[in-house]
């Protein structure tokens, strides 16, 4: 098996006979070299050489199931037909039965998804590395690493792989959350057409949101697919203001050159356009938790992403493979809000707006990446190296205006330029030893990071540069067929951000060491994983909204414990149950009376106990699933008041628990064709329950939905 979209390819195509018999010629090249030792003389042991000669480019694989088996750290991938069962909205609503994550949910439609991973601050999903079919989705890997354009949606994706440790070396920078994976759709080997309509009925809503998708695909030869596809969001959340409007076009093309070298291609076109309800202050939240006081908050977005891979398999070593990508994107992103200059705190909900800001960013993004695996089988040692570099340019140009509302004069605060220019290098090893039973892989990453920022405004330039080595090891032990021991450590890095760079001596990086200690338990469709985990990060940047500065608040330490499991009973296999549970500390390490932060403090916003569930039962043609997730209560600053004041800046957020059911069934079914209804309401028992304020709105309560339906009618032929 090679590093190439195996999901994605013919099933019987001439060339993909023709990449097996060079594929097989390659194993029985291995085979002989290894038959003639005297430990491989039974055929289980041959077996086992056979299933160790697979040569990847990727240290997370193909982000298949099967690929977390042996994952040497925590890692859940979630179907697209997991995600149907649960009801859930968006994607982010989705990534809330995951252990250790926790979401904001800003708009009700997940066009901007606020994820938190262990910890790690949720706004705009900075401190995470996302990807889409392992190319990096956000605005700029180095600069900008909060996903204010999120270009992908939840009706094109196959799955979501999310990998919360283990990962660094390879997929950097800006992972000391993890590494998730949207795995977009793969081509079939036979067209296929898609024609799905989601609709989503908010109970307190005026006007329903509706969700149509198209895909058409197939191979047109034995040696070239296609495949385009469609999607539109269109309507209104549950709140006032908050009309939404999306479009997404995405395509792909597959060409087998020869036996041994491929091309993918992808490009998309998404559009976002989304009226932006905000937050509320206590008083408003109490009166009508539905309205929105802010009338001139919105925001647009739109992206222009591509990227093309070459493939070539290498008859070197006992296999070997050679994958380029090169990718880049063209965004504009645009946001509004009201500004108040006669309340205490511009953002304050209770206060009329007496000027609106707007911020304007464009971002052009290149990157190349070539990398090498080799796989050496020796007599009692096997060897998958990975050897890759990477070169990233972001240019990005960041305004702020100031508008008055009352005589139109517009002032600019911020008229800023960034430059920057990344490279990357890293390498590692994955040993396998007593027959692959252990493996060891240790990897290093360096990375060379020249910003240069340019303040129009203040008439300055600053260069910027940044250099770190970021090593890392793991080690995964087969104790049986179905138990793996793992364990990890790995240093990661958080560029400076260019909201950052403004000459207030907090330029640098955010640096953070992981650790896992875990194993997990796979038996067919039973599966149970137990992971101990522990962030110590250093510099941690947090956005404070007063000052509207960055607070460095020093060392930051997340630790705790990650269970999650499933279990399908073999007296009574309809069943099947899973679960979850965190537990989450995630502290202040150091003192800053000025600031009101205390060491030992817990972080703002963060949980610490996160319970998610779920239940199918399958019976005649219907299946049921009864889900949910619980999420106690926690601080909306790192001061720690518990006193929620009258403008609701302040305060503890209380725990809520969510119940969703669906019911879904295959209306009609044959060799090439497939209806499928699933009818589903999510937040079953309606539980009104709130977050703090998000970004252009920090300061209030922002109503989380409350009891919503969903139909969904998909028809595959």
């Amino acid at each position: 098996m090679f590093n190439q979209n195996l999901d994605s390819k013919p099933q019987t195509s001439a060339p993909k006979q023709a990449q097996q018999t060079l594929r097989l010629s390659v194993l029985a090249t291995a085979i002989a070299s290894v038959t003639s030792m005297s430990a491989i003389a039974a055929n289980d042991t041959q077996t086992s050489e056979v299933e160790t000669l697979v040569v990847t480019g990727s240290l997370i694989g193909h982000s298949e199931l099967e690929d977390v088996k042996e994952y040497p750290g925590a890692r859940n991938i979630l179907t697209q037909d997991q995600i149907k069962k649960t009801s859930a909205l968006s994607i982010d609503s989705a990534l809330q039965s995951v252990p250790g994550i926790k979401v904001q949910d800003e708009t009700g439609t997940g066009v901007l998804p606020n994820i938190s991973v262990r910890g790690l601050k949720a706004s705009r999903s900075g401190h995470a590395q996302f990807l889409m079919d392992g190319v990096p989705l956000t605005l700029a890997p180095y600069a900008h690493t909060g996903q204010s354009i999120f270009p992908a949606t939840m009706a094109t994706l196959d799955r979501i792989d999310i990998v919360r440790g283990g990962a660094a070396v390879q997929f950097g920078p800006n992972n000391v959350g993890g590494v998730i994976n949207l795995v977009t759709k793969p081509i079939p080997h036979q067209w296929q057409t898609e024609i799905s309509n989601r609709l989503t009925v908010f109970e307190d809503g005026d006007k329903p949101l509706n969700d149509v998708y198209l895909r058409t695909g197939g191979w047109l030869s034995d040696t070239l697919a296609l495949q385009v596809e469609g999607n539109f969001l269109t309507g209104e959340s549950f709140r006032e203001h908050s009309d939404t409007d999306v479009t997404n076009f995405q395509a792909k093309l597959q060409w087998l050159l020869s036996d041994t070298q491929e091309l993918q291609a992808f490009v998309q076109r998404y559009d976002a356009d989304t009226q932006m309800p905000g937050a509320l202050a206590p008083a408003d939240y109490d009166d009508d938790r539905t309205q929105s006081k802010r009338p001139y908050d919105e925001y647009q977005g739109e992206s222009t992403r591509w990227s093309l891979k070459y493939l070539h398999d290498l008859a070197i070593a006992d296999g070997a493979e050679l994958e380029i990508l090169t990718f880049g994107h063209n965004s504009d992103r645009f946001f509004q809000w009201g500004f108040s200059e006669l309340a205490d705190d511009w953002a304050d909900p209770s206060q009329p707006s007496t000027h609106i800001r707007t911020s304007p960013r464009q971002f052009e993004v290149y990157g190349i990446e070539p990398k090498l695996a080799i796989y050496v089988a020796g007599p009692s040692v096997t060897q998958n190296w990975i050897l890759g570099a990477r070169y990233v340019n972001e240019d990005i140009d960041y305004k702020l205006t100031h508008t008055s509302i009352a005589d139109g004069s517009t002032t600019v605060p911020r008229d800023w330029h960034s430059d920057t220019d990344a490279y990357a290098g890293y390498v590692s090893n994955e040993i396998g030893l007593f027959n692959d039973r252990f493996k060891v892989t240790p990897g290093i990453r360096y990375e060379f990071v020249n910003m240069t920022f340019n303040d129009f405004g203040e008439a300055t330039t600053t260069d910027n540069k940044v250099t770190e080595w970021l090593p890392g090891l793991t080690l995964a032990y087969n104790l049986t067929e179905q138990w793996v021991a793992y364990s990890n450590a790995q240093k990661s890095l958080r560029a400076p951000q260019i909201a950052y760079i403004r000459g207030k001596g907090e330029e640098g990086s955010e640096l953070a060491w992981n650790y896992e200690l875990g194993a997990r338990y796979t038996q067919d469709s039973t599966s149970f994983n137990v992971a101990l985990y522990r962030i110590d990060f250093k510099d941690q940047l947090v956005w404070n909204p007063t000052t509207q500065y960055f607070d460095n608040v020093g060392k930051t330490l997340h630790q705790g414990i990650e269970l999650s499991g499933r279990y399908v009973p073999e007296s009574l296999p309809a069943l099947s149950l899973g679960g979850g549970y965190t537990y989450l500390d995630a502290t202040l390490e150091e003192e800053n009376i000025v600031k009101g932060y205390k060491k030992g403090n817990q972080l703002e916003y963060t949980s610490k106990h996160q319970l998610n569930w779920d239940a199918t039962y399958t019976f005649s043609k219907l299946e049921a699933t009864l889900s949910g997730y619980y999420f106690s209560d926690a601080y909306s600053e790192n001061a720690n008041i518990s006193q929620e004041d009258s403008i609701g800046k302040a305060g503890k957020i209380p725990a809520y628990m969510v119940w969703n059911l669906n019911i879904g069934s295959d209306l009609y079914k044959d060799e090439n064709s497939k209806l499928r209804m699933n009818l589903g309401v999510n937040n079953l028992f309606d539980e009104d329950y709130y977050f703090r304020g998000i970004d252009t709105s920090p300061i209030g309560r922002y109503p989380a939905p409350g009891r919503t339906y969903i139909l969904d009618l998909n028809y595959q032929f």
